[in-house]
């Protein structure tokens, strides 16, 4: 039933929580979170995730997971992650 190869839209949320930084006047920059969870989500369009390291069986989670792994070196206050297919209702986070 599912061998036959087929596509999901996904949607990926991003969360800082914490303190700022001494001299910010934010806990992160918007802009430089956005553009790394941009090339996160770039290394997976149009690919197979089952041959993505990690994403053997691709569920909601180890996509969670694998956002988390991506955006945490740069953003140390991430505090969530959402993953979710709108067109069937599906979240996680």
């Amino acid at each position: 039933r599912y061998r036959r190869l087929h596509g999901h839209s996904f949607r990926v949320e991003a969360s800082v929580r914490g303190p700022r930084p001494e001299g910010e006047a934010w806990v992160a920059d918007l802009a430089s979170l956005d553009a790394k969870l941009s090339a996160a989500a770039a290394e997976l369009d149009h690919g197979l995730l089952n041959e993505k390291p990690g994403l053997e069986r691709p569920t909601l989670e180890q996509l969670c997971l694998h956002f988390a792994e991506r955006l945490r070196p740069d953003f140390p206050h991430l505090s969530r992650i959402v993953v979710s297919r709108p067109t069937i209702g599906e979240t996680c986070s």
